[in-house]
């Protein structure tokens, strides 16, 4: 068995593997096959601050989905 804190470690380098990914191939489709190193590294911090609202966005519709399942399984 992983220990937890490697599993979180690992599925943090998967998140940061593809918002690399991501960047190459956005990159890749504008026919932009070199950037200086600063700029990737601000186009990744500007991936990983959207990925963040992202993921508490939908955290949130989550949150409501449910919140919304229990009070109409409650009038039934």
């Amino acid at each position: 068995m992983i220990n937890p804190q490697q599993e979180l470690e690992h599925l943090r380098e998967v998140i940061s593997e593809n918002q690399e990914n991501l960047i190459g191939e956005i990159l890749h489709h504008m026919e932009i096959y070199e950037i200086k190193e600063e700029v990737f590294l601000k186009m990744k911090k500007t991936l990983e601050n959207y990925t963040k609202e992202t993921f508490r966005i939908t955290k949130a519709i989550e949150s409501q989905e449910i919140i919304e399942k229990v009070l109409i399984s409650k009038l039934k």
